[in-house]
């Protein structure tokens, strides 16, 4: 018996040996590491598996507890835990056979651990690391990564990841501004969608070169449409992977663009203006035509909206145009084919059109107009993109054209092509002026004498036979209102009645005086075509007669008026009108022409208009034909406005006649 408890020692201190072996082994693995035998009992638990897993292991040991107890009470409390959260596992392991891994997290600690169980025939082993923070860390990163695919597919500017020949990932934003479906873009390039008139290559040698770029370039879609895009391009986010970022800035280039042409806009309108008051300032000073067409082209060629301006003659019979004045450029007319001949190829363009239509005409991009190809290398050679003819007349008459011309594309839209076509009339009312000036101060007058033959059967009037009426006098009361002062014998009078229904633009005629047989009228006319071309030349009606049905006037102009022009225009609307007579004559009286020089310019046209609408409405006659309200009422003012008209021209008018009486009184004594 003895001998047999020896064996079993020894073989009981053999496995104590190989126990403190694999104790020593285990207590040198890092990891807490325990085993299981086959009916998953515990055998072994290293000190960190009982580090990890000891709520006792902190505190001191009861001190009324032997060493055994307190050791065997740890290892319960290990292997309770221990069983508690992996022992599932174990027992999957074991039956299975074959490794398991599994990760668990443990409430009482908050911590999270990974345990791999390693199964053989006689049990299970397992190593058990703590995994909090490798569990943190990837959380993060999936919260991050999370965020980064949030970004990327809710971003609002368009993000691309690829090389240079492909595209390997879109968000739906991409999409969008390519215009193509997300499913199709990965594969293509974005050099596919990069307008041609970008230099892709050396955009890509510089990106390359300093591993970042910034800028912007036009985008094509497949259905042709463009969109500008500016893009953050960053290389090598992985190996031989960049990231873009595109943004569409096309809205915004567009309203920039917008707001630039709006100031461009509101510096040409400056411009303009301060053409119009140099024009009116000019006027007002009493300069020549010469003088006021230099003013506006050199006002035009001075200003930064403009870059030369030149008005030109205009010759209607041989349809050409012939220069007068230019500015910002030398001899530009001469150079350069013009013509108003619409089967001319050089009468297509702005200028041709403006004299046959008498509106202005432009052309806002000179390079696109198939119409101004004649001049495309002239606008090449001189810098400008836009260009315009204004039509310089007033009434129906054309005293030239105004041709002006910009850097800028689309420079005559809007505001400033109302305002430039402005310049047309204003201009032209101003020549009109100096030459209705000219003739009341010049020494020598064109005098014509003009007869329309049959001119009221021309309007199916009634037989004038052993007829005349008398016209004495035209005043213009408004733009396109004339008042003409005539008499005739009371028996004609009914049929002066009955022309003015025929004659559309003849509006009413009134009685302003009958005495001895004979009948002082007033007739109102709107738009005459006689006297729109009379006036607009800068001349006036003398004297104007029907005589048995033929209408006779006796017409002065200015020296240097184009009667030929004249005529023409005349023929156009009275085809039977002739000239009976043509004379050069001088005012007769010098004394006279001082005094009607001094009215003319002491005068203003409203104040003239009163006086003269007065003096041949019978205002002055006793008792009056007209009373100051009537004639107001034909002026189409007020009769306070009348009358403060009236009065200053009264003034004026003795004013002048006292001061001329006594120069002449200092001038005779002086002789004495």
């Amino acid at each position: 018996m003895v001998d047999e408890w020896r064996s079993i020692e020894t073989e009981l201190e053999g496995i104590s040996d190989e126990r403190s072996e694999l104790e020593d082994a285990f207590a040198r693995v890092s990891d807490a590491l325990y085993t299981l035998d086959a009916d998953l009992r515990y055998t072994l638990v290293n000190d960190r598996a009982r580090s990890l897993f000891d709520p006792f292991a902190e505190d001191a040991a009861d001190e009324s507890a032997s060493p055994n107890e307190s050791e065997n009470a740890a290892s319960e409390s290990v292997t309770g835990r221990l069983e508690s959260l992996f022992g599932d596992a174990h027992e999957r392991a074991f039956e299975r056979q074959r490794q398991l891994s599994v990760e668990v997290h443990d409430d009482g600690s908050d911590r999270w651990f990974e345990a791999r169980c390693y199964p053989d025939t006689s049990g299970v082993t397992v190593l058990v690391a703590d995994a909090t923070e490798r569990k943190r860390r990837k959380r993060e990163l999936e919260e991050g990564n999370r965020r980064l695919r949030s970004i990327f597919e809710d971003a609002h500017d368009a993000i691309l990841v690829g090389d240079e020949n492909e595209i390997v990932a879109a968000n739906p934003a991409a999409s969008e501004l390519l215009g193509v479906d997300r499913s199709e873009i990965s594969g293509r390039s974005l050099k596919e969608f990069i307008h041609d008139d970008h230099d892709v290559p050396s955009a890509w040698e510089t990106f390359l070169e300093r591993g970042r770029l910034r800028g912007s370039f036009s985008l094509v879609r497949p259905d042709g449409t463009e969109r500008i895009v500016e893009y953050n391009a960053v290389a090598n986010v992985l190996p031989g992977t960049h990231l873009s970022i595109l943004r569409d800035v096309t809205e915004a280039r567009q309203r920039e663009a917008e707001l630039e042409r709006q100031r461009e806009r509101l510096a040409a309108l400056d411009h303009v203006n301060g053409v119009v008051r140099e024009i009116n300032d000019a006027v007002v000073t009493g300069s020549t035509r010469a003088h006021l067409e230099r003013v506006t082209c050199e006002s035009l060629a001075d200003s930064p909206s403009y870059e030369f301006a030149f008005i030109g003659d205009v010759d209607v019979k041989s349809e050409s145009i012939s220069h007068r004045v230019e500015a910002g450029i030398d001899g530009y007319v001469e150079s350069i084919p013009l013509s108003t001949d619409s089967d001319d190829p050089s009468g297509r363009g702005p200028a041709g059109k403006a004299i046959r239509t008498r509106t202005i005409q432009v052309s806002n991009d000179v390079f696109a107009d198939p119409d101004f190809e004649p001049w495309r290398e002239d606008a090449r050679e001189h810098g400008y993109e836009s260009a315009a003819a204004i039509p310089i007349t007033y009434d129906s008459a054309l005293y030239g054209i105004l041709g002006i011309t910009s850097e800028r594309r689309n420079a005559f839209t809007d505001e400033e092509r109302d305002v430039v076509a402005q310049l047309g009339e204003i201009l032209g009312h101003a020549i009109a002026a100096l030459e209705r000036k000219r003739v009341l101060l010049g020494d020598d007058l064109i005098e014509l004498e003009l007869v329309i033959d049959d001119a009221v059967a021309m309007f199916d009037g009634p037989d004038m036979t052993g007829h005349s009426i008398w016209f004495d006098r035209v005043v213009r009361t408004g733009d396109e209102q004339f008042l003409e002062y005539g008499r005739t014998a009371a028996e004609t009078f009914p049929l002066l009645e009955e022309i003015v229904e025929c004659v559309p633009h003849w509006d009413e005629v009134s009685v302003l005086q009958r005495s001895a047989g004979d009948v002082k009228f007033e007739l109102a006319i709107t738009s005459p075509p006689m006297f729109g071309v009379i006036d607009a030349y800068g001349g006036y009606v003398e004297a104007a007669a029907i005589h048995d049905g033929e209408y006779t006037t006796t017409v002065h102009f200015p020296t240097g008026t184009d009667v030929r022009a004249v005529m023409d225009e005349l023929t156009e609307v009275y085809p039977s009108i002739r000239t009976v007579a043509r004379r050069q004559i001088s005012p007769s009286s010098k004394s006279l022409e001082q005094l009607q020089a001094k009215l003319a310019e002491a005068l203003t046209d409203r104040q003239r208009t009163a006086l003269e609408m007065a003096y041949y409405g019978g205002y002055f006659e006793w008792p009056r034909d007209n009373s100051g309200e009537e004639i107001a009422e034909s002026m189409d003012v007020t009769a306070a406005t009348f009358h403060e008209h009236l009065r200053a021209a009264q003034h004026k008018l003795i004013t002048t006649i006292l001061d001329d009486a006594e120069t002449a009184g200092e001038d005779a004594t002086d002789d004495r």
